[in-house]
């Protein structure tokens, strides 16, 4: 017998993909996209800082500054982006529920 693949997409492991789970994990995905690009850069920043002079070092440690700060904002921001799809998810299912209940009626 074959053993059923899971969907990765099925975060609640029902059986069902619905469209909050579809938005849920798009996010997820984007998260990790952006984590790997930002491991990339650092390590790319660092092999160039490496071999820079010291201004450049100078400014390049004004710029980490920058950079983390940023990178903080960003977090946030996609951390607030989540949240608002799960909402918006929770809302979609509840007003389809009540559709479907009137429709019962």
């Amino acid at each position: 017998m074959e053993e059923e693949k899971k969907n990765p997409q099925d975060l609640n492991g029902d059986g069902k993909v619905t469209w909050a789970e579809k938005l849920q994990y798009a996010a997820g995905k984007a998260n990790e996209k952006i984590s790997e690009a930002a491991v990339n850069i650092k390590k790319d920043a660092k092999d160039l800082y490496e071999k820079a002079s010291p201004k450049v070092k100078e400014v390049c440690a004004e710029m980490k500054e920058n950079a983390t700060e940023f990178a903080g904002k960003a977090k946030v921001k996609l951390d607030e982006m989540s949240e608002d799809v799960s909402e918006a998810a929770d809302r979609a299912k509840a007003k389809f529920q009540e559709r479907k209940e009137k429709k019962e009626d």
